[in-house]
């Protein structure tokens, strides 16, 4: 079997069969334990050679100068490997967008054939479209048991899914006989159903209570009304021992809130389709890993340079081993911060919260960046079933509202103090009611959005 570099002790990422799958979940078993240093040397020699198979295959870089030159910078100052790798520029999606084609590798190993591909759209709704390969999409699969593992999942519970489906327009989809892929390439498991992200919440509710799953994977933003419409009916999943969340951040209120009412743990993944998981909780202390084996995640402050524990700073990512659309330091326009090691023995770094993309942020007047986190307020105005805050200009919130009747004086003026209160600062607040509030493509629901140009992205 191929492998994807020539690393020394560096787990194998092959394509091929459900032996290969085995192999690889079985080398990332091992390799989490694996100490930090040990793991960033191993990546050091990844993208030393991730560098030069860019140079040599991939046009973009090719007409760059600092690919064609790195080798040789790191023969003249070999202890200054970071250093140097950090003065490389960071690519950021407009890049993407503009370069199409010309990030494209010429070629690769015939084992990682075939190609495939990965279509992202941010809020823009320009489509971005990357090339994978078999090795890529193998690494995925390992790395979705990999959470299913550390979670200690019973596969042979029943799993509900509720989120956005381009390739059906079906409401429900028939119940599948078990988790499908990759669960089922190695492990048999209990019935799966899927349902829309866009479905009224009565009917989420009724397939919720119907079908009775032990597991959920879902939005953040879905639960606290379907928490409340469910509550008002006297209702509740029977069966439900977790929720795991995708797409958006999960706050603590939240998290709280399942484990008191619904007695259901909680977990998020953190991810983006550019570069498939960055991380996840273990179940030991909760902490977000890192999936240091598939991609180097940087948390780097407004000089460039790596954040420390407990500092927040921009998220650039470089995805070790996709060798057909190489993106060295990829900019996703999140900002995270960095934690401290976990007490799990887990090599793998910590990421201690994720604030959201740049475009999710307020900016006060006077000049203050910061991510609002106590937007569910809004929920105790009586009317209103879903809520939207868009910072229109510097010194004003339009907040959008999806309601069950027309807002009384009174219930707009708890609205637009509920706001204030919230982001903490005066804003001007205008209440604009609306039918619905769309997703975006990926169903992501963007409860706070900001349409600045300096915080666009």
């Amino acid at each position: 079997m191929a492998k994807s570099n020539p690393a020394p002790g560096w787990p194998s990422f092959p394509a091929g069969d459900k032996t290969s799958l085995r192999a690889l979940l079985g080398g990332l078993k091992v390799s989490q334990w694996w100490p930090a240093a040990d793991l960033r040397a191993a990546q050091q020699a990844q993208l030393t050679w991730l560098a030069g198979w860019a140079a040599a295959k991939v046009p973009y870089y090719q007409r760059e100068e600092w690919p064609t030159q790195f080798a040789a910078r790191l023969a003249q100052n070999p202890g200054q490997f970071w250093d140097i790798w950090r003065e490389m520029p960071t690519l950021a999606k407009p890049d993407l967008r503009a370069l199409g084609p010309r990030l494209y590798a010429r070629s690769v190993p015939s084992a990682q054939l075939p190609f495939g591909s990965i279509r992202t759209s941010g809020s823009t709704g320009i489509s971005v479209e990357l090339r994978t390969t078999a090795t890529t999409r193998r690494l995925w699969e390992a790395l979705t048991l990999r959470e299913h593992l550390w979670s200690q999942r019973d596969f042979s519970k029943r799993l509900g899914i509720i989120r956005s489906r381009k390739e059906s327009r079906d409401a429900i989809d028939p119940i599948q006989p078990n988790w499908g892929a990759p669960v089922a390439h190695l492990f048999p498991s209990g019935p799966s159903s899927t349902i829309r992200i866009g479905r009224p919440v009565a009917e989420l509710a009724a397939w919720l209570r119907d079908f009775d799953p032990h597991y959920l994977l879902t939005y953040p933003s879905i639960m606290p009304w379907l928490m409340d419409y469910m509550a008002d009916t006297g209702d509740r999943p029977q069966s439900l021992r977790e929720i795991r969340f995708i797409s958006e951040p999960l706050d603590q209120e939240l998290e709280t809130r399942l484990a008191e009412e619904w007695q259901v743990r909680s977990t998020d993944i953190y991810s983006a389709n550019e570069v498939g998981y960055i991380a996840f909780r273990c179940l030991e202390h909760g902490a977000l890993h890192v999936q240091s084996e598939s991609l180097l995640v940087e948390i780097i402050n407004d000089q460039g340079q790596p954040c420390m524990p407990g500092e927040s700073g921009r998220v650039v990512v470089t995805s070790l081993h996709n060798l057909a659309t190489p993106l060295l330091r990829y900019d996703l326009g999140d900002y995270a911060t960095v934690g401290e090691p976990c007490a799990c023995g887990r090599g793998l770094p910590v990421v201690s919260q994720i604030l959201g993309r740049t475009r999710n942020a307020a900016l006060s007047p006077d000049g203050q960046r910061y991510w609002p986190t106590r937007l569910n307020r809004m929920r105790t105005v009586a009317p209103v079933n879903q809520a939207q805050y868009v910072q229109t200009a510097i010194d004003t919130i339009e907040v959008r509202v999806v309601l069950s009747r027309p807002l009384r004086e009174q219930e707009r003026l708890d609205a637009v103090r509920s706001t204030i209160a919230a982001l903490g600062y005066p804003y001007k607040v205008v209440v604009v009611p609306v039918s619905e509030i769309p997703r975006g493509a990926g169903g992501k629901f963007e409860e706070f959005l900001s349409l600045l140009p300096e915080l666009q992205n």
